[in-house]
């Protein structure tokens, strides 16, 4: 009877998305017609301040703030919630200090950008790097959803099969209502998050017998974490180098990576885009705080659990049925949010950087366009799904993943406020450094156990490698015609 409340509840969630998106490609069909500036991938580039909030917090959030957040807690206590907070102080940096610049200028991707200053050889491989970091960041969301189903529905559906499903589910919401199906189910998205996740933190803390009990209870655990520190440490669980990493990543991450920066290109002003990040940043923050204590409370609760991807669902499924099935749609509001976001940042690399050589001598129109945006969805989908049936630790493997982004902030940073400190080598120069010295780093292990961090190596090499070239680089790079005064009358 439980399960059987959990699963309508989610059922009627799922639908009211799948008509939102519905309805999001009938409006998305009208902009098709009328010839509206990439209506599939970037709505028009119409986004108001609302819209662009709502999207940049569900595509912030992501597993990483609520299943990552709660796996990392129950095995790092307190420590383990700072990747979140990192999220949200890095998207409030971008937001003040870039969102205005950015959307200023006249491009739909970073690498698009990146190749208007620093050429074509620094586009293809800033695309590359970007799109498997929003691959990888992707797959993790099917992940999350795999643990939720599977943890829901133990007996009906697996793990893998939950991975498929979750899959299924993103692709046919992304297809169905593009950028703007993306950004109005998000609205949906949060109100479910915060509904959900905060009626079964409420009763799970009433079941544990209130705040009181659960802090003497979490000071109680014999064992202490994996550094050994107290399990209610700001920092010692991770440890001072992991919890300073994560700001040295977050921050470069959000400024310069497409999955991030996709909702500034889509906002219909400098203003829109500004306060847009702003605001999804700040509310990203009460989703952290209530998945850290969520888990604490599964750190209690469960302590032997094998599968730490699924403590946060494992909670969530302990109180009532009609809270269990608020806060499961919650967590599938989490994945849908960013998994759908992802998948269009990816199919947006593709269609605008990657397969900008085909299209160059082809007329394409806003329906060829969609058309071909929506076929490249499909090979994306694909593609991610089978990585994450090899992924696992979604925080560790989304901060390993994002660690090459210093490399990126040292093109972008420049391009939007000193372009003239550019060379022609810049660009190609810091990514080829930052590319090779992660493969090496991840296949010789000596190198690992020198640097833990990979993130504190790879923003030394930037520093170096940029002034390297500003030294021996005589030939500055030239500034396109008319963003100067773009950003000067922003």
């Amino acid at each position: 009877m439980e399960t059987l409340t959990t699963s309508i509840i989610i059922v009627l969630y799922l639908v009211l998305l799948f008509g939102v998106s519905a309805w999001a490609q009938k409006r998305q069909k009208k902009m098709e017609a009328q010839g509206g500036t990439g209506s599939f991938l970037m709505a028009s580039k119409s986004l108001p301040t609302v819209l662009v909030a709502f999207m940049m917090a569900g595509a912030g959030i992501g597993s990483i703030n609520t299943t990552g957040i709660a796996e990392q807690v129950q095995t790092a206590g307190l420590s383990g919630a700072c990747a979140g907070f990192a999220g949200a102080v890095a998207l409030i940096i971008l937001g003040v200090f870039g969102g205005k610049r950015m959307r200023a200028l006249p491009y739909n991707t970073m690498p698009s950008m990146a190749k208007a200053y620093c050429g074509e050889t620094t586009r293809w491989l800033l695309s590359m790097g970007g799109l498997v970091i929003a691959m990888a960041i992707t797959a993790l969301q099917f992940v999350g959803g795999g643990a939720m189903l599977s943890s829901m529905f133990p007996d009906y559906i697996t793990y893998n099969m939950g991975v498929v499903i979750t899959a299924l589910v993103f692709f046919v919401i992304a297809a169905l209502g593009g950028m703007m199906g993306a950004s109005l189910s998000n609205v949906v998205n949060m109100i479910v998050m915060y509904i959900g996740l905060t009626l079964c933190l409420i009763a799970a803390l009433v079941n544990l017998g209130g705040w009181d009990s659960l802090i003497t209870k979490v000071n109680a655990i014999p064992e202490a974490t994996t550094s050994g520190a107290p399990w209610l440490s700001v920092t010692g669980g991770l440890g001072l180098a992991t919890f300073i990493s994560y700001f040295a990543s977050e921050i470069p991450n959000r400024f310069t990576t497409q999955s991030n920066t996709q909702q500034i290109f889509a906002a219909k002003d400098g203003k829109a885009a500004r306060n847009g990040l702003v605001i999804g940043a700040l509310m990203m923050v009460p989703i952290t705080i209530i998945s850290t204590l969520i888990g604490l409370i599964a750190r209690v609760q469960f302590p032997d659990l094998a599968v730490k991807t699924q403590a946060m669902s494992m909670v969530v499924l302990s109180v009532n049925p009609v809270f269990s099935g608020l806060g499961m749609a919650a967590l599938w509001a989490v994945n849908v949010s960013t998994g759908v976001a992802l998948l269009m940042t990816c199919t947006q690399l593709i269609s605008y950087d990657v397969l900008h050589v085909v299209n160059k001598n082809r007329e394409m129109t806003e329906k060829r366009q969609a058309m071909q945006s929506r076929l490249v969805l499909i090979a994306v989908m694909i593609i991610t799904l089978v990585m994450a049936f090899f992924m696992r630790g979604i925080v560790s493997t989304i901060m390993t993943m994002i660690c090459i982004t210093p490399a990126f902030a040292f093109i972008f940073v420049p391009i939007l406020y000193c372009p003239k400190t550019l060379r022609k080598s810049t660009g190609t120069a810091l990514l080829i450094v930052s590319y090779v010295f992660f493969v090496l780093w991840l296949l010789i292990p000596p190198l690992k156990a020198l640097f833990p961090n990979p993130v504190y190596p790879e923003w030394g090499l930037a520093v170096v490698t940029f002034i390297l070239c500003m030294i021996l680089d005589k030939r500055s790079v030239e500034i396109p015609d008319g963003d100067l005064e773009a950003i000067a009358n922003r």
